[in-house]
C-alpha cells in the first residue's frame, strides 16, 4: 500500500544488508522515477521523507485503508512528482476510495497552489468496489478538499469537456478502465493539452500494450516505474 513505499533513505540502507536484492530493487525504483520525471535524486529522496514524517495524514490513512479495496499502490510516488514539479493542473481518472487522490491534493496543499480534477465511474470494477455506504474519494481529508473537483461519470464522456474547459494540464494520470480502447481513448485526448514538460502517467500499464503504442506514436520513451508509466512530453 501506499504507506509501505514512502520510506526514508537510511531504511533502503538497512533493508539491503538484510535482503540486498529487494532493497536495491526498491531504491532502483525511485530512481528510475527522478529520471524519468526529470527531477533529481536529492529532491526525490526529500519529499519522500517529508511524507512519511507527515504523521497526521499518514495516521489518517492508517485509520481508514483497511476498508480501502484497491488502494493504488504508487501514491508515494504521486505525492513526490506533485511536490517536486509543482503542478498547476492534474487531472485523474479513476478514484475508488481516493488513496490517490488524497496523495495528489496533500501535494498540492503542501505546495500551496493546484487544483486536483478527478473522474470517475463508481464500481466499475470488482476489485476496487466502494466500501457500502461510501462514495467516491471518501478516504481524502476533509481539509485537503478546498482544491478538488470531482465528476462522476464514463471518462469517455466527460474528458473532452473537461479538458476543454481547462486549457493546459501539467499532469494527466490514468487509472480508470483498463482495456486498451479506453486507456488509447485518454491518452490521446490528454496529450495535446499536457504543456511541455508536463507529465502522463498510468497505472497498470501490464494489462495491455496501450501504453506502449501509445508512447510510440508519438516519440515517446515507454518508461515505466513497475506497472506505472511514466512519460514527460517534449
Amino acid at each position: 500500500m501506499a504507506l509501505r513505499t514512502g520510506r526514508t533513505l537510511g531504511g533502503d540502507l538497512r533493508r539491503a544488508l538484510g535482503n540486498p536484492l529487494l532493497a536495491w530493487g526498491y531504491i532502483r525504483r525511485w530512481s528510475r522515477l527522478g529520471k524519468f520525471a526529470g527531477v533529481p535524486a536529492t529532491e526525490i529522496r526529500r519529499y519522500r521523507d517529508e511524507l512519511v514524517a507527515d504523521r497526521p495524514f499518514q495516521s489518517h490513512l492508517e485509520g481508514n485503508l483497511p476498508r480501502a479495496r484497491g488502494g493504488f499502490g504508487r501514491s508515494a510516488e504521486l505525492y513526490v512528482l506533485a511536490r517536486a514539479l509543482k503542478p498547476e493542473v492534474v487531472v485523474e481518472t479513476g478514484v475508488a476510495s481516493g488513496v490517490s487522490s488524497a496523495h495528489w491534493l496533500r501535494a498540492l496543499a503542501a505546495n500551496g497552489k493546484g487544483r486536483l480534477y478527478s473522474i470517475d465511474l463508481p464500481n466499475l470494477n470488482d476489485g476496487v468496489a466502494l466500501p457500502a455506504g461510501k462514495n467516491p474519494g471518501w478516504i481524502v481529508p476533509d481539509d485537503l478538499r478546498a482544491r478538488w473537483e470531482l465528476r462522476l461519470g464514463d471518462s469517455r464522456a466527460l474528458i473532452p469537456e473537461l479538458l476543454a474547459s481547462l486549457g493546459a494540464v501539467d499532469f494527466f494520470f490514468h487509472d480508470s478502465d483498463h482495456s486498451k480502447e479506453s486507456m488509447l481513448f485518454e491518452f490521446e485526448a490528454a496529450f495535446p493539452k499536457v504543456r511541455a514538460g508536463g507529465l502522463i502517467l498510468s497505472d497498470d500499464t501490464n494489462y495491455n500494450d496501450a501504453w506502449d503504442e501509445f508512447c510510440a506514436r508519438h516519440g515517446l520513451p515507454g518508461n515505466r516505474v513497475v506497472h506505472m508509466g511514466v512519460a514527460r512530453k517534449p
